[in-house]
């Protein structure tokens, strides 16, 4: 049963600290550094968790404000992708052959359903607060439109290279980037193929998740 509390699933912790120390014993073992990168993506993953942990406890306390809402559905919209994004850093398998590819396969396994698990679980918790405000279509729809915009983001991330960050720091760089997927026919395809796949995976994994998550 899913409940409201500010802190991150034990299930969700004992995959977070497994792919540490896995990644550890591959700087032991194999003096291979080249997948540390995965733990600060497990971390971008818990921001958008916390985000909605700390929205959905206020709304539970009837403290949350639209303006506190909106804002901290813009930024939860824009971290979220990160959590989902790390499925995809499993073409990586076999990529470094010191190490064996089995012993890769589960360090990025772990990682991935860690990350994507938080995904999920912080998706459920805006479902809620969005679902008090709205009635259900309306949630529905939302739920919809930001899979889809996960799905986006994702695209952007792993074939585009851009971080969520960049809104910020670089708005134009992101706009010249995201124009490349309409003037070059290379990203046109790439976007046609991969955005509506992630949407897909993404959607069925969490009715699938949500189906047998809450009671």
């Amino acid at each position: 049963m899913l409940n409201n509390k500010i802190f991150i699933p034990k299930s969700i912790t004992l995959l977070i600290i497994l792919a540490v120390i896995l990644n550890v014993l591959r700087v032991i073992l194999f003096d291979k550094y080249s997948f540390i990168y995965i733990l600060w993506n497990i971390l971008l993953a818990l921001i958008p968790f916390l985000i909605s942990s700390i929205l959905l406890f206020y709304s539970d306390k009837k403290k949350l404000n639209k303006s506190f809402f909106v804002i901290g559905g813009f930024f939860w919209l824009i971290f979220l992708p990160n959590a989902p994004y790390v499925v995809t850093d499993l073409i990586h398998i076999g990529v470094v052959r010191a190490v064996p590819v089995l012993y890769d396969s589960i360090l990025l396994f772990t990682s991935a359903w860690a990350s994507l698990l938080l995904g999920m679980y912080s998706i459920y918790q805006m479902e809620k607060i969005i679902l008090s405000r709205y009635n259900k279509k309306i949630t529905d729809i939302s739920i919809f439109i930001i899979l889809l915009l996960t799905s986006f983001g994702i695209y952007l991330g792993r074939f585009l290279r851009f971080n969520s960050w960049e809104i910020f720091t670089s708005p134009v760089s992101l706009f010249q980037k995201m124009l490349k997927i309409f003037s070059y026919s290379t990203y046109h395809i790439e976007a046609l193929i991969y955005i509506p796949l992630f949407f897909v995976f993404l959607y069925i994994a969490y009715i699938s998740w949500k189906n047998q998550s809450v009671k």
